[in-house]
């Protein structure tokens, strides 16, 4: 029997439901990994959870939270700690993720009789989901979030240029585009040595600070930049993406304590004045 484990981030509540509601519920599939040191833990729970702080990694890199990187900071953790390689496979949901009836059982019954390797999307978006958004990474207006989907800013193409030079491949953005599953919210379960693969790009592209030159007024901007380069890097291997079991993203009440170090460009504080007296 092939072992799996998910890694779900939380920075301060869990939700029973989420979890119970699996009537095949093995909780020895799960870890729940406690990030953001500015939130206390506040659990009232009767499900025994299996909770790992992220600063007890042997190699801790505290400034990733801080600086909005949110879920990579966990992957990248798990990374530099080789805690993925006691797994045959190894993903990740996010706390307001919701489980599907049976999907325990589901995921073991089908790595266990597929010698294919399989890469699970809990949450996909096609290519134009993607690419439409028009998420720009241009260097010479890095405060620019969107704009015309064709630029070649557009942080997929952009995306997609790193990939090859990384990996000396010469993928098009017409093969990105065949690809027409590409998981996102880093809900997903691969086999560990993808993970091993992709992730010495993932850590180069974070090690690098790329992506904190960009929309410094958002303070999700570096975990959404890194949420498009996971999906991509993912959509480009060889492995069958299972996209049939998607998973509720289910929104809770949450209020950002400290998103000041994200401070808004002054034409972005303007158009919000301006919007405001509408």
């Amino acid at each position: 029997m092939k072992s799996w484990k998910i890694y779900v981030t939380f920075f301060k509540k869990l939700y029973d439901e989420h979890y119970t509601v699996d009537s095949s519920l093995n909780l020895n599939n799960f870890t729940f990994v406690k990030v953001n040191e500015e939130y206390e833990i506040e659990l009232n729970n009767t499900v025994e959870y299996d909770i790992l702080f992220e600063h007890d990694f042997s190699i801790y890199n505290a400034d990733l939270q801080r600086k909005g990187y949110h879920e990579n900071s966990v992957l990248y953790h798990l990374y530099k700690n080789n805690t993925y390689k006691q797994y045959d496979y190894i993903g990740f949901i996010e706390y307001d993720h919701v489980l599907t009836n049976g999907f325990c059982e589901i995921i073991q019954n089908t790595i266990d009789k597929t010698k294919e390797e399989l890469i699970f999307s809990f949450q996909t978006f096609n290519f134009s989901q993607l690419w439409d958004q028009g998420i720009l990474m241009n260097p010479y207006r890095p405060e620019k979030q969107e704009g015309n989907l064709r630029s070649k800013w557009n942080c997929i193409k952009v995306i997609l240029d790193d990939y090859n030079i990384f990996f000396d491949t010469r993928y098009t953005l017409k093969d990105l585009a065949q690809k027409n599953c590409f998981p996102i919210c880093h809900a997903v379960l691969m086999p560990s040595s993808i993970f091993e693969k992709i992730m010495k790009f993932h850590i180069f592209i974070i090690e690098s600070e790329k992506v904190e030159r960009y929309h410094r007024f958002n303070w999700r901007s570096n975990a959404g930049l890194m949420e498009r380069y996971f999906a991509v890097e993912l959509a480009l291997e060889k492995a069958t993406i299972v996209d049939s079991i998607q998973l509720e993203h289910r929104e809770m009440p949450i209020r950002v304590v400290k998103p000041e170090w994200k401070e808004m460009s002054l034409w972005k504080k303007l158009r919000y004045r301006l919007l405001e007296k509408i």
